[in-house]
């Protein structure tokens, strides 16, 4: 709003597996980052907890905040688990009738734990900028869709070298279905943690390039290709 994201700074000092996990009781961590989008009006209102949610008090600490505040965010990794899936939905349908994509999913015990500390290491960097005012907000569960978490939706049609465990082959080519290539970042596992974007664009790419040099001179599965 007031600001520009692509102007931001991130370190990857506590990503995945940039830092020792002994003893950590987790697997994963995040890239930590200042985005200065500023606080986008009506969604966004960067106040203390303990502000009035009404009246002439809110509206003064809102003047007085609105410009003068910051977030550091760490968007985390989210690694596979069996107790997240995506299913059929038994009761609701589009309307052609075909059942809908239910998803079920919630935050496991590593995923709280990496949260935890991801986030205290954060509020170290916050607290060496000296603020007057700083709270930290780890991560917690259960997980709820009602608010925006990310727009780096992954999973869902997996890559894989095993028909029975994956959706498409390494050249993201349904199997069973020769002719059908699904492109994009529902074939990636899980999320590691960094924006999908450059992951996605060099997976189209091998798509493509194993589509025009394979593909187009012999259709058919390219397993062993």
């Amino acid at each position: 709003f007031i600001g520009g994201g692509a102007i931001g700074m991130g370190i990857d000092e506590f990503n995945n597996d940039n830092f020792d996990h002994s003893g950590l009781g987790f697997v994963g961590g995040g890239s930590t980052r200042v985005t200065p989008i500023g606080a986008a009006p009506i969604n966004a209102r960067p106040v203390p907890p303990d502000t009035p949610r009404w009246g002439s008090e809110w509206k003064k600490t809102t003047v007085k905040y609105y410009a003068n505040s910051m977030s550091i965010g760490c968007e985390a990794s989210n690694y596979s688990s069996p107790n997240n899936y995506l299913s059929l939905d038994p009761n609701y349908t589009d309307p052609h009738g075909r059942p809908l994509l239910r998803i079920t999913f919630d935050f496991n015990e590593n995923d709280l734990r990496m949260a935890q500390y991801v986030t205290e290491r954060t509020a170290e960097i916050a607290r060496a900028l000296n603020p007057k005012l700083m709270f930290a907000n780890p991560r917690k569960g259960p997980w709820n869709n009602t608010s925006y978490q990310s727009s780096h939706v992954v999973g869902g049609f997996v890559m894989g070298a095993d028909p029975s465990t994956s959706s498409v082959n390494k050249h993201l080519q349904v199997w069973g279905v020769p002719n059908l290539f699904v492109v994009g970042a529902s074939a990636f596992p899980q999320n590691p943690g960094y924006n999908p974007t450059g992951t996605v664009g060099a997976l189209a790419y091998k798509a493509a390039d194993a589509i025009r040099k394979l593909y187009l001179k012999r259709p058919g599965e390219m397993i062993n290709v």
